[in-house]
């Protein structure tokens, strides 16, 4: 019947990953000479006019300062190295439905299973390339000195956007991160809370080019880094949860624009200079760039492969004798693991509580997307197979390009198609006007589980990977981790069915140990694993009981907080 009828194909679902492209994976050839004539800028402030196109639409005052804060080149950062590039997958999964069928209810019959056709996939991808630049600096000057006097990272992070998809990155994420920035300043500092802060960053490149003098914004600047260093403060958001609170910074903290403008002016710069000593094209006038906290470059996806795999790869120290030391052994597999759900799984989980407490959705979360960083100058040390404390280690978010206010879901076009696939149909695409008093609920609670449906297939590949029991380095019958694979599995050949899945994962001998860590606590792991993986179906039925206004009991509400939770995370 499938072959005989003719089917139609409809979009379900678009999701974007952020992906990441590293250095160390780039065939960097520096071949000859690289020149490309640039255009320069013929009024002095144009640098002025591009920042207000990346800040404009603003509905509150930055009281960090890393909206309005503009850096000079050679004057406050010096710019190190390239270090790679960042691009996104657009993800669309899709349905087949039975075409010219009577149907008294109007309803299209989705055709199951989906047809084993290579012209009518069931998810498809298509990849923007690199938009946006990596490079890394530090600060330099006064500012850079004051950093070093007291123990402080000056590295720096700095991210060049360049064309209109990457401006418009660039907006939502200077948008998203200052507005929980801001709040955690005006819980920590009283000068911060007063605009203090903000007023000094607004000023500070016009005070560097007149006097030289930034000394106001430094010290301000000096307090928000240190702050970001020690991260003691504790702030909450009235905007969902008026007790929600956090011990660490959930995301790369921003810490302004850097302007090239006199670099164009330069008669002297020769592009030529800039490709033999970064290895890449010139900056365009029209790029920005912005500075981040330098947090490390250790993502989730390098961290998810075999403890073993990466214990082989740190090299081998000298002895004082000229005899070559192999590195400590591997820690215990029950240590490992509990360094992962404790440390890692939970804190990225805390992490994106705190986005969503305060108002905002993520809308890209990858393993790309997460950075695992230490609190020392060596940011590398907790992404390090021989690291099983948690005392240090800190997990960001980071990549918020496609982030953006919980409120506006519903006026994202492509964001009511996802909801009217999984059957909430009245999320509506107005601001001033709503047909049912459920409508703002379903948005909100079907934004929040895309999140989490997303993160829940991090979990998955993050464990299956990292705490693989394998013999050897060198094993190569791993069965794929990877998010399509998962995604196949579960929804495709298992129908959302956990306990299959279950079932498939304990007939692999090298998950035995991830399938029995699953199952402690009456398997509390894979509670959690099926509320996360599947927490758009559970928005869809609570969209359901609000339609129907029936007087039983409420709907239950997912939230990330609520999945901490989780005896999962108890593991002693």
């Amino acid at each position: 019947q499938q072959q005989q009828q003719q089917q139609q194909q409809q979009q379900q679902s678009t999701t974007i990953i952020m992906h990441r492209n590293l250095l160390s994976r780039l065939d960097m050839s520096k071949k000859g000479s690289f020149y490309e004539e640039l255009e320069f800028f013929d009024d002095e402030d144009e640098d002025s006019l591009a920042f207000a196109r990346l800040t404009e639409s603003r509905t509150f005052r930055d009281l960090s300062g890393s909206q309005q804060r503009q850096f000079r080149l050679g004057n406050d950062v010096m710019i190190s190295d390239f270090v790679g590039s960042l691009g996104f997958d657009e993800v669309t999964d899709w349905e087949y439905y039975y075409e010219n069928e009577d149907d008294e209810n109007d309803e299209r019959r989705v055709v199951q299973p989906p047809p084993f056709d290579s012209s009518k996939p069931k998810r498809t991808r298509s990849s923007s390339g690199s938009v946006v630049r990596l490079f890394r600096g530090e600060l330099i000057g006064k500012l850079g000195s004051s950093l070093r006097s007291r123990g402080l990272d000056r590295r720096v992070l700095i991210k060049e956007f360049s064309g209109q998809t990457a401006t418009d990155l660039a907006q939502a994420e200077m948008q998203s991160i200052s507005t929980i920035q801001s709040l955690f300043c005006e819980e920590s500092n009283e000068k911060a809370k007063k605009g203090e802060w903000a007023s000094s960053a607004s000023s500070r490149y016009l005070m560097s080019k007149t006097n030289g003098s930034t000394k106001t914004d430094d010290a301000n600047l000096l307090q928000f880094m240190e702050l970001i260093a020690n991260e003691k403060k504790q702030y909450g958001s009235s905007s969902i949860s008026s007790s929600s609170s956090i011990k660490n910074l959930p995301f790369v903290a921003i810490l302004g624009e850097l302007t090239l403008t006199e670099l164009f002016e330069d008669e002297d710069f020769d592009p030529n200079e800039w490709y033999r000593s970064m290895g890449v094209k010139p900056p365009k006038p029209d790029s920005i760039w912005l500075i981040y906290e330098y947090a490390g470059l250790s993502t989730l996806d390098n961290y998810a492969q075999p403890s073993i795999k990466r214990w082989a790869n740190i090299p081998m120290k000298k002895g004082i004798w000229g005899n070559m030391i192999p590195p400590p052994p591997l820690p215990s597999w029950r240590q490992r693991a509990r360094y992962v759900t404790n440390g890692v799984l939970k804190g990225v989980l805390e992490a994106v509580a705190t986005l969503h407490e305060n108002g905002i959705v993520h809308r890209s979360i990858g393993k790309s997307s997460i950075i695992l960083s230490s609190l020392g100058m060596d940011k590398q040390e907790a992404s390090s197979p021989l690291t099983v404390s948690t005392s240090t280690l800190r997990v960001k978010l980071t990549d918020l390009g496609f982030s953006g206010p919980i409120s506006d879901s519903s006026m994202d076009e492509s964001f009511c198609r996802r909801a009217k696939a999984f059957g909430i149909n009245n999320i509506i695409q107005e601001t001033t006007f709503s047909s049912s008093a459920g409508s703002s609920v379903s948005a909100t609670n079907f934004a929040i589980a895309e999140d989490l449906h997303a993160l829940g297939f991090v979990f998955i590949a993050v464990l299956l990977s990292v705490l693989a029991n394998i013999a050897t380095p060198t094993y190569a019958s791993i069965p794929a981790t990877d998010e399509d694979t998962l995604q196949r599995l579960l929804a495709d050949i298992f129908e959302k069915d956990m306990d299959e899945f279950r079932d498939y994962c304990e007939a692999e001998e090298i998950w035995g140990k991830v399938v029995n860590l699953l199952d402690e606590n009456n398997g509390a792991g894979w509670d959690l694993l099926k509320a996360m993986c599947f927490a758009r179906e559970k928005a869809s039925e609570m969209n359901t009981d609000l339609n129907d206004g029936e007087d039983n009991d409420p709907p239950s509400f997912i939230t990330a907080r609520g999945l901490l939770s989780s005896p999962f995370f108890d593991m002693s």
